[in-house]
């Protein structure tokens, strides 16, 4: 288990959330907060400029970079977002929210995009 105490917090969150309301989305995202050092995710704001299909939230289970040119307004929702990526998805026009900002913002997880 991992030794971020927030970490681990928002992971059980999220998975507790999955259970009760029964959404999968969740339940896969607690699963991928969760993952070993080895297999954390980072993503870079190119590939979330790629993976956006129209107005979809889109939510990393892990941390956010700043390489790479963003020019689209994305909502993106991870655990932890670097200075020049959220600087990239503001500037764009985008949101870059918290865990539990974005949760409470798409509660049931209809339309989320999983970005790993």
């Amino acid at each position: 288990m991992k030794s971020n105490k927030i970490l681990r917090s928002q992971a059980v969150m999220l998975e507790r959330l999955g259970r009760k309301e029964k959404i999968g989305i969740w339940r896969d995202a607690a699963k991928y907060l969760a993952a070993p050092a080895l297999n954390e995710t980072h993503v870079n704001v190119t590939r979330l400029a790629r993976a956006d299909a129209g107005d979809s939230p889109l939510f990393v289970p892990g941390k956010v970079l700043g390489s790479g040119p963003l020019e689209k307004k994305l909502v993106v929702g991870a655990f932890s977002f670097s200075a020049a990526a959220r600087q990239k998805i503001e500037t764009a026009g985008g949101e870059a929210l918290t865990i539990e900002a974005f949760v409470k913002r798409f509660p049931d997880g209809s339309g989320v995009r999983l970005v790993k």
